[in-house]
């Protein structure tokens, strides 16, 4: 977080993680679309990010402007550094998770990698700003939401349901994280 007094401005930084193909641009498009963001985006031919996705949303909050900064990051294996280095800073994640049963697997190892990100970078797993998306549920193979809570997410940490190619649960995730973090921020500043 990034604090100017003397602009009236507050910077956080959020970051939608998940395994490739999840549906972490997607998110980025719809949020982009409905809010008329401007989308930056630095994909492979195969349309896979390559480094990440960048866009910029701002919010009031009192007589303070907040702006979140918004990235994905890259799921191939081969960008794990990448990642590392699009989490530094962070002040909120999002874990996209591909709900369709043959992905469980993927994604408990991307919450592997996410933790230990999280520590390199002097953060704490438990006690910090993060909303689970399960994304695709409107596939025929996706697991229902109970089975990726037990499966998934058993520290109990807010979690949601979506299709965000449809652009449903997009705004409801991005919202649950905000006011997750303005609440912490309010705290700090008083």
């Amino acid at each position: 977080m990034l604090l100017d007094v003397s602009k009236k401005l507050i910077k956080l930084k959020v970051v939608y993680y998940g395994p490739a193909q999840s549906g972490k641009t997607t998110n980025l498009e719809k949020l982009a679309q409905r809010e008329g963001l401007s989308l930056m985006k630095i994909n492979t031919s195969g349309e896979k990010t390559l480094v990440f996705d960048f866009a910029t949303k701002k919010v009031h909050v009192g007589n303070m402007e907040v702006s979140f900064a918004l990235y994905t990051v890259p799921g191939q294996d081969i960008y794990r550094d990448i990642r590392l280095t699009v989490v530094r800073g962070v002040d909120g994640v999002v874990f996209v998770a591909d709900a369709q049963r043959e992905r469980l697997e993927e994604n408990l190892e991307f919450l592997k990698l996410l933790k230990e990100d999280l520590k390199k970078i002097g953060k704490s797993y438990d006690n910090f700003p993060m909303v689970i998306q399960y994304n695709k549920m409107d596939l025929p193979n996706a697991l229902d939401f109970e089975t990726l809570e037990k499966k998934i997410n058993p520290e109990g940490i807010t979690a949601i349901s979506a299709s965000a190619i449809k652009g449903e649960g997009v705004m409801e995730t991005f919202n649950l994280l905000t006011s997750n973090m303005l609440r912490k921020v309010k705290q700090m500043v008083g």
